[in-house]
């Protein structure tokens, strides 16, 4: 299926899609105050949607059966990030691989990437896979939410899931 077709499945599929974007609106709202909040909300949202879009390309289900986060942000990853200039265009800059260098440690194999000559949309794909691992750390306890340094990069990883976001919500609405 193609991205258009398969985004006009997930707008038939009405309480999945209205439960992707009132999360994603929720995550708009706590944005400016708290940050964390707006990522956790964001992150529910984004999972939402890979989750989907997933199960409606691959399997034609409501649910993606048993597949795992990684492999469904893989595959979200190569059909429409991959596929698409514009919304990796929107994802990756440098300014944000430039934040991401200076306050990330850890996670020099997808920062490296950012750095070699590979085209925009390999890069926003190495942005994804960061804020994917900012999620992990958070949702697992590792980063403190009150320190601004984390607050920082969950800021970035937040403005990387809200472009996918208002991309996709935004493409869907106009099917």
């Amino acid at each position: 299926m193609d991205k258009e077709s398969t985004l006009k499945e997930l707008k038939k599929r009405t309480s999945t899609f209205n439960r992707i974007h009132e999360w994603n609106t929720r995550a708009d709202k706590e944005e400016m105050d708290n940050p964390i909040s707006s990522f956790i909300f964001r992150w529910i949202s984004f999972n939402g949607l890979y989750s989907a879009l997933y199960a409606i390309a691959q399997f034609k289900q409501n649910k993606a059966d048993r597949a795992g986060d990684m492999k469904k942000i893989e595959d979200f990853c190569k059909k429409y990030i991959k596929t698409d200039n514009t919304i990796a265009s929107k994802i990756y800059s440098d300014e944000k691989k430039s934040m991401l260098k200076e306050e990330i440690s850890g996670l020099e194999k997808y920062l490296n990437k950012l750095d070699e000559n590979i085209d925009k949309e390999e890069k926003a794909i190495n942005l994804i896979w960061i804020a994917y691992k900012i999620r992990c750390r958070l949702f697992h306890g590792e980063k403190n939410p009150e320190l601004e340094v984390n607050k920082k990069v969950v800021k970035i990883a937040d403005q990387v899931i809200k472009l996918i976001m208002n991309y996709f919500l935004e493409y869907a609405k106009r099917l």
